[in-house]
């Protein structure tokens, strides 16, 4: 019964991991029409200081922070995070690359790139546990 909530989480993680990537490229921070238009629309629910103000408090920003906080401390962590969601490409890699090319390209071993990919996630997931956006 406890492993029901444990996969939930992890797929909201990898949802706003996503919309957190996309954000990276876009290089701005959207507007939020109204709190209905958003729940509507079913994006993610972000909080503003109104309908024309922009967002200071949403998901993506959050997963933004946590990672700048932690690439104090592990910053392969967050190059290796940045990396497999597609928040930074490496030259003449492909998008769709294996995990494995991923780590040989970076120069690490696939088993030092997945354990600083679960560092980041944890951190990031801790981080949004703790602001209640997760």
């Amino acid at each position: 019964m406890a492993l029901v909530p444990t996969i939930k989480r992890a797929y909201a993680l990898d949802a706003h991991f996503e919309k957190w990537a996309r954000w990276v490229h876009t290089g701005q921070i959207t507007r939020a029409s109204s709190i209905m238009q958003k729940i509507m629309d079913g994006g993610s629910f972000c909080r503003s200081g109104g309908g024309s103000s922009p967002i200071v408090d949403c998901v993506e920003l959050s997963i933004e922070s946590a990672l700048l906080r932690l690439q104090v401390t592990n910053e392969l962590a967050v190059v290796v995070c940045r990396v497999e969601y597609g928040a930074k490409q490496i030259k003449n890699l492909p998008l769709d690359a294996s995990q494995e090319t991923r780590a040989l390209r970076m120069g690490i071993s696939l088993r030092t790139y997945n354990r600083r990919l679960k560092e980041a996630r944890d951190h990031v997931e801790n981080w949004l546990a703790f602001k209640g956006e997760l």
